[in-house]
């Protein structure tokens, strides 16, 4: 089955909806409003968004509204009910108003549904109705007894004939059993009944069996008392078999000799119903959807305060979300000042169990039709996994795995950036030096390549405490080692190789063995010699120091190469 959108399914109905629907917050403040609101209220909705609901209700009606707001909080229905609607020129209308409550996850509520209707014309209709009704009791005052039954039957043909006249909703009369007596021929569109069809049959066979023991109990208290008028909400079948949410006004008229029933008026209120339903099920969705994200998600007023944070926001930043509830979360963040901005960030976050925490996230403003702005709102992720495995994915792309000194590309990359700041500065120049150790194959074959790769990490460390901490030593591959030196010259370079040469002399101790190696050393400079030749030219100069012997240095001249290390 094709799951439904209910994003899409709201759209539909509150586009279609010939009624104003409007969500207010518990403090009365419109959030949103439908389509309709133009042609009901005047008003567009983008324009209506963020006004007090005092814009489109009587200013003297606060009280009244007060008390339905308390019902709601505390659970009760609010029945329909009638009052004044102001249009957005001022003018008034009589509104058929339904209210129902928003709920969080937690049940808690959070807002009001309000739907409004614009009955002028139908309150007209039933004026209308009265005048008729008044005016064949009139009749019948006026004519001589004998007559009164063929005239009570008149009376009552008038009346029915007005109740059929009133297209705005169906009205049936039911007789003192809730059998029905009639039936006006809107049922038609109302339910697609024939009148003929449902006529003497019982009005409660009609009523969905869910909401039959309430129906039972209203109808029971109207029957008690003759002129008591109730208004509630149920459910009908229609000749299809759908049920169809109606809204009921029924009055005890059976002491009225000319209509002896309960004349009950019915209007259509499904469209209404689903869309209650739908903006409580899409605000339950995106309320699922926020606290369900992996993204921790908060909203900030205008000035800097927690408006709201998911459970996800609490754990990212270590913190009950009492805690974050009117706290400067962006100060906590290091971002003071972000409130009214807007852009991507990268923090480091002391979290409360003292770690350090990368939180990578987003501020964006929160937008509204009205002038007064919302605030921000808040996305943020820790990231501090993400960026460790970056960094050991980063180190492990540039440095060798063995030693842990810069590999081949990562030296290259070295030599580069040496070679513009030496273009920027007036500094003596750069040298690199090339090494390649003395007697390593016999040690390493001889021994297992445990010892050798443990003497290499030893020569490592030696030539690491042999140059300048702004030196560069990098291991180009087997026994091959190298060492860029900046701001330096040919005779400073070679006291560096000296040194060396020396250390690597000293025997090394490995698994209780001692080994004895040493190091050919070729040594370039530039200037004279060129960066992008550098490296070959020590290169070379080593090659010549092992044709030597071995264990010596070699500097790289532009017209040859001689041998210093004696």
């Amino acid at each position: 089955m094709q799951q439904i959108d209910q994003g899409q399914l709201l759209a539909s109905i509150a586009a279609t909806s010939h009624d104003c629907i409007l969500s207010v917050d518990i403090d009365g403040r419109i959030l949103w409003a439908s389509p309709a609101t133009l042609d009901v209220l005047g008003w567009r909705p983008e324009d209506l968004a963020g006004s007090e609901l005092s814009v489109v209700a009587p200013r003297d009606g606060g009280d009244l509204h007060a008390a339905y707001l308390h019902q709601l909080l505390e659970g009760e229905r609010v029945a329909p009910f009638l009052d004044a609607g102001v249009r957005r020129d001022g003018s008034t209308f009589k509104a058929s108003i339904t209210l129902g409550p928003v709920h969080d996850a937690g049940g808690e509520v959070t807002g009001v549904t309000v739907i409004l209707r614009d009955v002028t014309d139908e309150l007209s209709e039933q004026r209308e109705l009265a005048q008729a009704l008044e005016a064949s009791r009139a009749h019948v005052e006026q004519t001589p007894t004998p007559q009164a039954p063929r005239r009570t039957a008149a009376v009552q043909a008038s009346l029915y004939e007005a109740l059929g006249r009133r297209s705005w909703d169906t009205a049936i009369v039911l007789d003192e059993n809730l059998t029905l007596t009639y039936v006006t021929p809107s049922v038609v569109q109302l339910l697609g009944h024939q009148p003929g069809d449902v006529l003497s049959t019982s009005g409660v066979d009609h009523v969905h069996p869910a909401d039959a023991p309430r129906v039972g109990e209203v109808l029971e208290r109207v029957l008690a008392e003759p002129r008591r008028t109730e208004r509630f909400v149920l459910r009908l079948r229609d000749s299809e078999g759908r049920w169809r949410w109606t809204e009921e006004t029924v009055t005890n008229c059976l002491d009225d000799p000319d209509i002896r029933g309960l004349v009950a008026n019915l209007r259509d209120i499904t469209e209404q119903v689903q869309t209650e339903e739908a903006l409580r099920l899409s605000e339950a969705l995106h309320r699922a959807m926020v606290e369900t994200a992996q993204e921790g998600i908060l909203a900030m007023a205008p000035d800097g305060t927690t408006t709201f944070a998911n459970e996800t926001a609490a754990q990212i930043l270590g913190r009950s979300l009492d805690e974050l509830y009117g706290g400067d979360t962006l100060a906590q963040l290091g971002l003071p000042g972000w409130e009214s901005g807007a852009g991507r960030f990268e923090v480091t976050y002391r979290h409360p169990d003292g770690r350090e925490r990368i939180l990578e996230g987003s501020v964006s403003p929160l937008n509204s039709p009205a002038p007064e702005p919302l605030g921000s709102l808040v996305m943020v992720s820790d990231v501090t996994e993400a960026r460790r495995v970056e960094l050991t994915l980063r180190r492990q792309a540039l440095h060798d795995s063995l030693t842990g000194l810069p590999n081949r590309y990562l030296f290259l990359d070295r030599l580069e950036t040496a070679a513009a700041r030496q273009q920027r500065s007036e500094g003596r120049g750069t040298a690199v030096l090339y090494l390649d150790l003395d007697r390593f194959k016999p040690v390493n074959d001889g021994h297992g390549h445990d010892v050798g790769d443990g003497l290499l990490q030893d020569v490592a460390e030696r030539l690491a405490a042999a140059v300048r901490a702004t030196d560069t030593v990098g291991r180009l591959g087997g026994d091959e080692f190298a060492i860029i030196c900046e701001d330096t010259d040919e005779q400073a370079a070679v006291l560096v190789a000296a040194k060396i040469l020396g250390e690597l002399r000293k025997p090394f101790r490995r698994e209780g063995d001692e080994h004895q190696i040493s190091v050919s050393i070729g040594v370039a400079v530039s200037p004279p010699h060129d960066f992008d030749d550098l490296v070959r030219r020590a290169d070379g100069a080593m090659y010549r120091a092992k044709q030597l012997g071995g264990g010596r240095i070699t500097v790289a001249r532009p017209e040859d190469v001689t041998d210093l290390s004696r």
